[in-house]
């Protein structure tokens, strides 16, 4: 980066003027924000959408902090968790009967059954949507989405969401329901600046 002239100081009481050159202080904030609301019908359709950039350029490290799904009150929490690929899900039992996690997709994989205070872990480490049920207790289900970049959420019951850090540039924003087909908007981010989109889901 180029050097300029970024300030003088007068000492008056010995006549000296300095002049201060160095670099320009860099731009507050490089990279934009996305934020936006999806709509469906019924209404609450609109919570556990993931909302996702498709493609961005760079390689990615999985955090080293596990992501979590708990197993209470014969639920999975959360019931949609989206994860960068790479990254570990720690699987935990908080009721007092025993719970299995297996799913059907990537690999049909099954971590065995384990009890209340007991966890079991696993790396996702290819992109796609994993369904998490448990042979014990088959009302029990969620979805793990393994996704290639971090630019992503999960909105929330008012179907708002909001993804931060995002690169400056022109993408295509995903947004993938349980339910609802999957619908696909462009869209561009500025650096500094933060882009509103309204996303609304269709039928299959």
């Amino acid at each position: 980066m180029p050097r300029s002239l970024i300030g003088v100081v007068t000492l008056a009481s010995c006549g000296l003027t300095l002049a201060l050159v160095g670099s320009p202080p860099a731009s507050a904030d490089p990279t934009g924000s996305i934020a936006g609301e999806v709509s469906a019908r019924p209404a609450k359709n609109r919570a556990d959408v993931v909302v996702h950039v498709v493609k961005a350029a760079g390689s990615f490290r999985p955090p080293m902090q596990p992501a979590s799904i708990n197993q209470k009150v014969m639920r999975f929490a959360p019931h949609v968790l989206a994860v960068l690929r790479g990254s570990t899900v720690r699987f935990l039992n908080s009721d007092n009967v025993r719970h299995n996690v297996f799913s059907p997709d990537g690999g049909r994989y099954d971590l065995g059954t384990w009890g209340q205070g007991e966890a079991r872990t696993r790396v996702f480490a290819q992109s796609g949507v994993y369904r998490q049920l448990c042979n014990i207790h088959p009302e029990m289900s969620a979805f793990i989405v393994v996704l290639d970049n971090p630019y992503f959420a999960v909105t929330k019951s008012d179907g708002r969401f909001r993804i931060d850090g995002v690169p400056p540039g022109s993408y295509t924003l995903r947004a993938w329901s349980e339910r609802l087909r999957v619908v696909t908007r462009p869209i561009t981010v500025t650096a500094g600046g933060t882009t509103s989109i309204q996303m609304e889901l269709g039928r299959p």
